[in-house]
């Protein structure tokens, strides 16, 4: 239950965050954070959570094994992690 006068926390999740500097998402990781904010919601507070990850899981949907150094490749992961 949100109450009035609540708290509003933004979690940002950044890539580093989502895959533990690894080339895959850390989706244990992932699930524990979940969890975080959900008790924290369940304590009242409004949670906002705003995440950069889509060019990690588009590089796991994909089987990119590493970071591609030009901005196109890197757009195509972001379209790809987004719709997986």
């Amino acid at each position: 239950m949100i109450m009035n006068g609540s708290q509003t926390l933004v979690v940002k999740l950044g890539t580093s965050v989502l895959t533990g500097g690894s080339l895959r998402l850390n989706r244990a990781h992932i699930v524990e954070l979940v969890r975080q904010c959900a008790q924290q919601h369940a304590a009242g507070h409004r949670i906002v959570i705003v995440t950069s990850g889509a060019i990690a899981a588009g590089r796991e949907h994909l089987g990119y094994p590493e970071l591609p150094a030009t901005i196109a490749s890197k757009q195509l992961l972001r379209r790809w992690g987004r719709a997986a």
